[in-house]
């Protein structure tokens, strides 16, 4: 008996992959022009057209990348309040389109860091088909399913393929880590073979299905049946596999600490839940949520890798250490977590979606757990301030010196802290020529705006903020210095907020194209404030700054380029403003004079000074530091 496999010309499979997308939940395609990805464009331009999906097209792919990168951080930030796991996970992923050959490698950067980082992106590849592979034809990679590495999975999709619909829901679901719990970027390569425009009868038609689609309003039901599945099955391939079967667990002992980092943009009521009841210390890093969750809190520790460094007896007291999301900032924080004495928990970055059951142990190793669930937590008990494991503190009783009504070390954290901090600010108060770096930065983070803050000093100067009422933003994944901002512009548009970027020169300097934004796009609202001292200082303060290896430090390491921004800003039609360092004038209040022109206010729940907007708007504030 002869087999005949069912081809498909390359709208087709193009059409095939639009409805995949529509399926899974994904809301949010990124599009970098070629001819070979030209299928997809004409799929997926009738979905925007309708108001299925919104794309957004940028000129070059690393631009591209980065920016799918802050839409998917500001999507996950917008579903935070989402009622259930369920809700949360659709519509997580963002799709990011290229054309064949070294346009795939520019995605590079940006997917490493979603992959770090555990960010949902579906980087959609399009390929040659394989006949010209290995025959030096133009744009082709002999393997370019293989170019993208740290990926989740990897999918290599034939020319004519009937398939790609089923698969392209696969690929979603490992994109948002159903069943895995670890979000991440998958490559979606897909071969097209000419012709690679539909005909005028096969453009009608689905422009046609599209319409029809998109009147009967965006719902489970006409997303079903435009995937052409029933309800259930088109949302299990998207991610939305019920997360009962996923769950956590944590054992507290005397000298328990929580170390909490970037959790790319993942909630963590119930982890500030379990900090509260069972009174152990925090140590979070700036764009952590608990930074915001814990801000009136006596749980959390302010500058807690200098207390890690100068207390010793606090440093050596402690036995597990609760991790949640990438806590990547600070040398002392790392040797901790690579300290084999050292029990380390490591939590879900959604730990709010999953339930996280407690149990307490004394020294000798033995404890009590909750086996009628008092000691289970998760995120809805945690939302609304349920007490968590009430039956096994009850049952430990004083066993456990730094649970329950007992606030001796979790007290001693704080105070150690809040010491460090009283004794820097003594100690900058007589400092003849203060860091106006520092004092920019921590002006940006007492107010209640969204706050993105570049690797290097930036972000090390949040960490010893105490006054933090910014939403805190960061790539930590790798906490590179690339793409910054066009991962400041995709989270403006998913969050449709002003977002603003703080960032040093050089980070400035390493995606200028990322101030293009072509004519017919959206730019989102995006105010940079560039924090200018002529190269990487960062370094100035690090091992290479030692006398015998001085002579190496300016050339090979902070590179100063003398260069400033306003002719970058105008260029790319920002507006532009600078402050400088002026005889009694203080820059510290220039700046705050030039940003309240600028600034739009959160309407969080927290003070503001004016209500949340959707205007657009692109500003660049340039501190000279020099």
């Amino acid at each position: 008996m002869v087999e005949y496999q069912v081809m498909l010309n390359s709208s087709a499979v193009a059409q095939q992959i639009a409805r995949g997308l529509v399926s899974s939940g994904v809301t949010e395609v990124v599009i970098a022009p070629g001819s070979r990805s030209a299928p997809l464009i004409y799929a997926l331009a009738p979905l925007a057209e309708a108001g299925v999906i919104r794309t957004h097209v940028r000129i070059d792919e690393r631009g591209a990348g980065f920016l799918a990168l802050g839409l998917a951080r500001g999507l996950r930030s917008r579903q935070v309040g989402a009622a259930t796991a369920a809700s949360a996970a659709v519509g997580g992923a963002v799709a990011l389109v290229t054309t064949s050959g070294s346009a795939v490698a520019n995605l590079h950067p940006a997917v490493l860091e979603a992959s770090y980082g555990h960010i949902p992106l579906v980087a959609i590849t399009a390929d040659r088909p394989a006949r010209l592979r290995g025959t030096g034809a133009n744009q082709t990679i002999d393997d370019q399913s293989q170019v993208l590495s740290d990926v989740r999975a990897r999918v290599d999709v034939p020319a004519g393929s009937a398939d790609a619909h089923h698969l392209l829901a696969e690929a979603v679901a490992h994109s948002l880590g159903t069943g895995t719990g670890e979000a991440g970027p998958v490559q979606f390569n897909v071969q097209f073979d000419v012709p690679l425009v539909p005909t005028v009868t096969e453009l009608a038609e689905w422009k046609a299905t599209v319409q029809t689609v998109a009147a009967r309003g965006a719902n489970e039901a006409s997303t079903s049946a435009f995937s052409g599945l029933n309800s259930g099955n088109a949302r299990d391939g998207a991610g939305n596999t019920p997360d009962a079967a996923r769950s956590t667990s944590v054992r507290i002992f005397p000298g328990t600490v929580i170390v909490a980092g970037d959790a790319g943009g993942h909630s963590a009521q119930a982890l500030k839940s379990l900090a509260e009841s069972y009174s152990i210390p925090v140590l979070a890093e700036p764009s952590s949520p608990l930074t915001s969750e814990l801000r009136n809190s006596p749980t959390a520790v302010p500058a807690h890798a200098r207390v890690l460094s100068e207390r010793e007896d606090l440093r050596t007291a402690i036995r597990s250490v609760i991790v949640h999301g990438k806590p990547t900032l600070t040398r002392p924080v790392a040797t901790l977590l690579a300290d084999s004495e050292v029990l380390v928990q490591r939590l879900p970055d959604d730990v709010d979606a999953v339930p996280l059951s407690v149990s307490l142990s004394a020294a000798d190793g033995t404890g009590a757990s909750a086996s009628n669930g008092d000691g289970v937590l998760d995120g809805d008990s945690a939302s609304n301030g349920d007490s968590v494991g009430d039956g096994a503190t009850a049952t430990a009783g004083d066993r456990y010196s730094h649970a329950g009504e007992d606030t001796t070390w979790r007290d001693e954290w704080v105070s150690a802290g809040e010491a460090i901090v009283a004794a820097s600010r003594r100690e900058r108060e007589v400092e003849s020529k203060p860091s106006t770096a520092r004092a920019v930065t921590e002006h940006l983070a007492g107010r209640s705006i969204n706050l993105f803050a570049a690797s290097s000093n930036t972000i090390r100067y949040l960490s010893e903020a105490t006054d933090v009422r910014a939403c805190i933003h960061a790539s930590r994944g790798l906490a590179g210095i690339d793409g910054l901002i066009s991962t400041a512009t995709g989270l403006s548009l998913a969050l449709e907020e002003q977002v603003v970027l703080v960032i040093g020169d050089v980070a400035m300097l390493h995606d200028v194209g990322g101030l293009l934004t072509p004519s017919a796009e959206e730019g989102g609202n995006v105010l940079i404030v560039v924090l200018n001292d002529d190269g990487g200082a960062i370094f100035s303060g690090l091992e290479h700054s030692q006398d015998h290896v001085a002579p190496y430090l300016e050339r090979y390491f902070t590179v100063p380029h003398g260069r400033g921004f306003s002719d970058l800003a105008t260029a790319y039609g920002w507006e532009y403003s600078r402050v400088g360092l002026h005889d009694g004038t203080s820059l510290l209040d220039d700046f705050i004079a030039e940003f309240e022109q600028a600034v739009v206010s959160v309407d969080d729940g927290m003070e503001t000074d004016s209500p949340k907007t959707k205007t657009r708007g692109r500003r660049i504030i340039e501190v000279n530091l020099t």
